[in-house]
């Protein structure tokens, strides 16, 4: 009985040492043996004897005589066989070696391994070794029709690899996925679907880690960091279904932890009339759970709370600039308040007092900028109405005061008659506007409120003239004259 391929070195004369050789060595040992073989033993009867059927060889032309010899025995068919099927068997194996068959062929599918063909090889190779060949062409024929069935089976080799690859894959069990994964990326090379899991098993290792502590982390009750690990293991491989749902179901739990944290902070601010506080809040509210049963009648509460605080900031920059005297700004946001709540009292109060301050001011103003308005009755008794309403305003202020005193001193002065000297020629009769008629004469001294007056000349025989002049403290004793010179011709 042959030797087994642990103990022969797979066939293999002695000095080879007991590490398992490649198969391309094994069958070049094979091939060298067989061929050895042949030389030593076949060639020469090859030589000798002719094959069946080939011509005799001619005799020699003066044989000597000698006794007869008993004839060769014939070849023995079992050797040209064994031999005959060795180079078939070398072509096989030089194909399935550029198919890599030494990565997907070792595991055994459907009875059919690469071992069992290496086995075949090295029993045979033991036979032919010891010119046994009855014994070696059945194994050559064995280890030729499993490098066949091995070559057949690549097909179903692939499916079987990325079925088992993927199933170990999603039950994150690296080794196997690796081991299924990368026989078929053997069996496809240059596949890029094959590399793209290759890379997913090889960053397994950290998605597996990633998902544990995730799971850890969740069944601690840290959903914050359950949810920073679930996301850093499906930003490692965004094809891990696994880690979706346990995302989801955390992402969910935290998102109704904010929800009711959102909705106890608004009421809480609500409580405290912190109208942004209680906005921003509700906000929070309304991004973790948009469907929130709470968000309709909580919307109404802090939008009621927030044109309050509205309200409530522009009284109190209307009181405010009511203090500064500023009518006309507070009017302003006294409609900005009408513009929230037509209806809010204190708006429309502010609002009417305001609009009359300011009128009165506005009015005072144009006195005050041109005093010479005061010179006629109308607006010298729409001042004294000016002043006597600024005294009973509500809204006594510096600047009302300072304006009312100013009006006063204005409206007093306007009151109050100036010295003015006319001179004429004695022959030009003088009328002055809202004084009446003078007469002629050479010069006269008149007391005239201050104002702006017309004196109207005439003499017969002349054109008229008209000199208008200005009674103040400015022109006081300064003398007007008014007489015709210019004859009608």
């Amino acid at each position: 009985m042959p030797e087994s391929p642990e103990a022969s070195g797979f066939g293999l004369r002695p000095g080879y040492g007991r590490k398992r050789p490649a198969l391309t060595v094994v069958v070049a040992a094979a091939a060298l043996a067989g061929t050895a073989l042949f030389v030593a033993f076949g060639l020469p009867d090859f030589v000798r004897a002719p094959r069946p059927g080939a011509p005799s060889a001619a005799p020699p032309a003066t044989p000597a005589p000698r006794a007869e010899a008993p004839a060769p025995p014939a070849p023995d068919a079992s050797r040209a066989e064994a031999e005959a099927l060795v180079p078939e068997m070398l072509r096989r194996v030089a194909r399935l070696e550029g198919d890599g068959v030494r990565q997907w062929g070792r595991d055994p599918h459907q009875g059919v391994s690469l071992s069992t063909a290496e086995e075949a090889i090295v029993r045979a190779t033991s036979h032919l070794d010891r010119q046994e060949y009855r014994e070696a062409r059945p194994l050559l024929q064995q280890a030729i029709e499993t490098l066949d069935r091995l070559a057949e089976s690549k097909p179903e080799r692939l499916r079987h690899a990325q079925t088992e690859g993927r199933a170990a894959l999603a039950a994150l069990d690296a080794a196997a996925a690796l081991r299924h994964l990368e026989i078929a990326a053997a069996l496809t090379p240059g596949d890029p679907q094959a590399r793209a899991l290759l890379e997913r098993v090889r960053r397994l290792p950290q998605v597996v880690a990633a998902f544990r502590q995730g799971e850890s982390a969740e069944a601690a009750g840290e959903l914050a960091r359950a949810r920073a690990a679930y996301r850093e293991a499906a930003s490692l491989d965004p094809e891990f279904e696994g880690v979706r749902a346990p995302l989801r179901r955390v992402e969910a739990a935290l998102a109704a932890a904010e929800y009711r944290s959102a909705l106890s902070e608004t009421l809480a601010r609500l409580a405290d009339g912190n109208a942004r506080a209680a906005e921003a809040a509700y906000e929070r509210a309304r991004r973790a759970n948009p469907q929130g049963p709470e968000l309709a009648d909580l919307r109404q509460r802090v939008d009621a709370a927030t044109q309050l605080a509205a309200l409530e900031r522009l009284r109190d920059q209307a009181a405010g600039l009511e203090r500064q005297e500023k009518w006309v700004d507070a009017v302003k946001l006294y409609d900005q308040a009408l513009a929230v709540d037509r209806t809010a009292s204190f708006a429309v109060r502010g609002r009417e007092n305001a609009q009359r301050l300011a009128q009165l001011h506005a009015a005072i103003d144009a006195y005050l900028a041109d005093p010479a308005r005061l010179q006629s009755a109308d607006p010298l008794a729409h001042a004294r109405a000016l002043l006597a309403e600024s005294v009973a305003a509500e809204a006594e202020g510096p600047v009302l005061s300072g304006k009312r005193q100013r009006l006063a001193q204005l409206e007093a002065a306007a009151r109050t008659p100036l010295p003015v000297l006319l001179r004429s020629d004695r022959n030009t009769e003088i009328t002055v506007q809202r004084v009446g008629t003078l007469g002629t004469f050479e010069s006269r001294r008149l007391e005239l409120p201050p104002g702006r007056y017309v004196a109207v000349g005439s003499r017969p025989g002349y054109r008229d003239v008209r000199v208008t002049f200005e009674v103040s403290s400015e022109t006081a004793e300064r003398p007007v004259t008014i007489q015709c010179t210019e004859p009608i011709r």
